[in-house]
């Protein structure tokens, strides 16, 4: 059953709108002055400023000194802002960092090593392993405290499966998956597609490690995997959409350009997510969702992976560097806050944090805790970070793997094309 859509969307799903300047947490700014001001920025949905905001409130009340100046919107509006403050040397102390836009706000020189604060002890990361700080770390320096992990996963309906008695088995392949979505989708019947076939950036991603490749070469000057494999994967896109497995693309992005989720609609019921995001999913639909490993390519290797979801850097316009670190230890640390932010944005870093949260945390977020667990045994190392022109080279595979899709281009001439553009990017 899928919950009330309007309180829904207030929820979990419409992204604020901008609400740069002037927005103020209810501190009354006492004991502090213009050099104690910091600047926070991040990107997200409603829940997530609410969260964010109380867990400010907080920070203000135990440290009186600093007053913290939220600066937050949605994640287009976020990257739009911040070039325009970046092209003004006005970047605000702190900021929400993706991984994809990391080395390219390192190449031009725009964030702060936080190796000295880490040394120093005013960032602790004594229960934090550096598995989870791997690719916040370059050559040395620390660009980023991750503020939360997560992995790529399945995201299936568990009520679905359970009723018709599908069932995904350990090491299940991608034929394996077409198999279980022929049988999900003559169980379910008429206007059903098993799996949601966005994200397919993120699944070729995975597809291109599981050959023992990746979509850009270690070095980040060129492409690293072979046309071979962008064909087969493009295959696979095909194939899933010919026998009516996966819905037609015009019918995908309707709920994508919607706000809304094919598999809390029932249209689908399954999709690739990142593992936080199910909590999104779940606040979508009364019915129980689970997560479960991505599929196994036959005769590959393990292509998942743990990340950062997002990270807090600190720039290098700011004048508030130490009170900086001192807000990023706190997300990091205090129990308190964590209480408030609730895993939000992954499973936090600090194992004494996730000790803490066991039992305070929704079902769901459990669900993502459990599943970090089991890729912690089931993961490969972290590619390097994607070069700059990453958000480019996206746009360039989103675009024509749509005219996949529409039966417009072949497999052989999109994997040409894709690779003639992307290559153009990088170069």
């Amino acid at each position: 059953m899928r919950k009330n859509r309007n309180g829904v969307l207030i929820a979990t799903v419409v992204l604020c709108t901008l609400m740069i300047g002037g927005c103020q947490t209810g501190s009354s700014g006492d004991g502090g002055n213009d050099d104690d001001v910091l600047r926070v920025a991040w990107w997200g949905g409603q829940e997530r400023h609410t969260m964010t905001l109380e867990m400010i409130q907080l920070f203000e009340k135990k440290h009186p000194d600093i007053t913290v100046e939220p600066e937050y919107t949605a994640w287009d509006n976020y990257w739009e802002r911040l070039t325009t403050q970046a092209a003004g040397s006005n970047l605000p102390d702190v900021v929400q960092m993706d991984n994809s836009k990391l080395n390219e706000y390192i190449s031009r020189s725009l964030i702060k090593d936080l190796s000295p604060f880490i040394d120093d002890g005013i960032i602790d990361l004594s229960n934090v392993d550096d598995a989870y700080q791997d690719i916040n770390t370059v050559d040395n320096a620390v660009y980023g405290i991750s503020l939360g992990s997560n992995a790529l996963g399945v995201v299936y309906n568990q009520e679905l499966f359970d009723e018709h008695g599908i069932e995904l088995e350990d090491g299940y392949t991608y034929e394996d998956l077409k198999e279980k979505m022929r049988e999900l989708g003559a169980a379910v019947g008429d206007g059903f597609y098993g799996y949601d076939l966005s994200s397919e950036f993120e699944l070729f991603t995975v597809f291109a490690r599981q050959s023992g490749e990746s979509v850009f070469n270690e070095a980040g000057d060129g492409l690293g995997y072979t046309d071979e494999t962008l064909i087969a994967f493009f295959q696979f896109v095909t194939e899933m959409l010919e026998e009516d497995l996966s819905p037609p693309h015009e019918i995908t992005m309707e709920y994508i350009e919607g706000g809304e989720s094919t598999i809390a609609g029932g249209l689908t019921g399954m999709g690739l997510i990142a593992s936080n995001q199910i909590i999104g999913q779940q606040a979508l639909t009364e019915e129980e969702l689970s997560l479960s490993p991505l599929p196994a390519l036959d005769g590959g290797v393990e292509g998942n992976w743990i990340r950062p979801s997002m990270s807090f850097s600190v720039t290098e316009h700011t004048n508030q560097e130490e009170n900086a670190a001192v807000f990023i230890d706190f997300v990091t640390n205090d129990p308190e806050a964590n209480e408030i932010l609730q895993g939000e944005r992954g499973v936090p870093i600090s194992s004494e944090i996730r000790t803490h949260l066991e039992g305070k945390v929704s079902e769901e977020v459990e669900k993502t805790f459990g599943y970090l667990e089991f890729m912690a045994e089931n993961s490969a190392p972290a590619d390097p970070l994607p070069p700059p022109g990453e958000s480019e080279v996206r746009g360039a595979f989103l675009r024509i793997i749509e005219s996949v899709k529409y039966g417009q281009t072949s497999p052989e001439d999109a994997t040409t094309q894709f690779r003639s553009e992307a290559e153009s990017i990088i170069n």
